[in-house]
């Protein structure tokens, strides 16, 4: 059966054999979603027995969306995204938690007097709106600190008004702002790290979903889904530096270095929890819970849902055991 991999936006709803399945990735091809595709590049989907179109997503492209539409079979997300489209009557399940960790931290300057979350008053944060500054808001909560005595500044998609100084604690991924900073002269020792879950507040990063229907339909796919994928980190994780020459050969607009770093940012991401006892891709239901209250008390849902329905780990359960061990330093 044929690989395929678009990589270009214009051709993201393009309709599907009926034999094939598609897996939505966040964003475009890059070290981030290393693991679906170290598994595509090596034929791993076709040897599970089905054959995996990854197709990337943008700024209006949700993967949410497209697979609850129907568009597509698979979707990469974070657990307060399927909480989300559950408490809104949409069947979205977890197959398979890869991020062990909140995807986001939140950094400082040493010199900005800011130590700890208690040390924010009067100080200014800035934030990615549109729902991802919610998990610092509850930080700032579970803090004693009332929003109202910092100042919030909804942030860009770049690193230029933190280094210019418009805010003094800024929001930023691990695998990619970070390593912008770090780029810009800065060591991890230049900075104060304001981390989710020391504050029981950490949305924790991506995992494979889909719907109730294709689990009820085709668990054999699914489970071929899952078994791959995880068969893709383990490889991208065992040796980043050959899974970013992979990455620049699908998107050969990405910096070889650059995608090492980031891959080796999502491996710190999948190194906790569960993955440390040899069991990576399984959910923690705890997770689920601290999701549920921070979109709770953002009043993103209106009332709580069944999180037993919203992940489920018999797929994982299920895997070989050596594509669930993770050799984490």
């Amino acid at each position: 059966m044929k690989k395929t991999l678009i990589c270009g936006l214009a051709l993201a709803t393009a309709p599907l054999a009926a034999e094939a399945d598609s897996m939505r990735l966040e964003w475009v091809m890059q070290g981030q979603f290393a693991g679906p595709i170290m598994a595509l590049e090596n034929g791993w989907y076709d040897e599970a027995g089905i054959e995996m179109e990854l197709r990337p997503a943008g700024p209006d492209i949700k993967p949410a969306v497209m697979v609850a539409t129907g568009v597509d079979t698979y979707g990469i997300g974070h657990p307060n995204q399927i909480i989300a489209a559950r408490a809104n009557g949409v069947p979205l399940v977890m197959v398979s938690q890869w991020g062990q960790k909140a995807a986001s931290t939140y950094i400082a300057r040493k010199d900005a007097g800011i130590g700890t979350l208690a040390d924010m008053p009067g100080h200014s944060v800035g934030l990615w709106f549109g729902g991802d500054e919610h998990e610092f808001l509850a930080m700032l909560n579970n803090a004693g600190v009332a929003q109202s005595d910092v100042d919030v500044v909804s942030q860009g998609y770049d690193i230029v008004s933190w280094l210019n100084g418009d805010y003094e604690v800024m929001q930023v991924t691990r695998y990619n702002e970070l390593q912008l900073v770090y780029d810009n002269g800065y060591a991890p020792e230049d900075l104060v790290f304001f981390e989710p879950g020391d504050y029981d507040s950490a949305l924790i990063s991506g995992g494979l979903f889909t719907t109730e229907e294709q689990i009820a339909e085709h668990p054999e796919a699914v489970q071929a889904a899952v078994d791959a994928s995880l068969r893709g980190w383990q490889a991208a994780f065992a040796d980043p530096a050959a899974a970013a020459e992979v990455m620049v050969k699908y998107n050969s607009e990405l910096d070889a270095a650059f995608q090492t770093r980031q891959i080796e940012a999502m491996k710190d991401i999948a190194c906790a929890g569960p993955t440390l006892e040899g069991k990576f891709g399984t959910t923690d239901a705890a997770d689920y819970e601290t999701a549920q209250a921070i979109l709770l008390g953002a009043k993103l849902i209106d009332s709580e849902i069944d999180l037993t329905a919203a992940f489920t780990n018999r797929f994982v359960d299920a895997a070989p055991a050596e594509f669930r061990d993770i050799a984490c330093e």
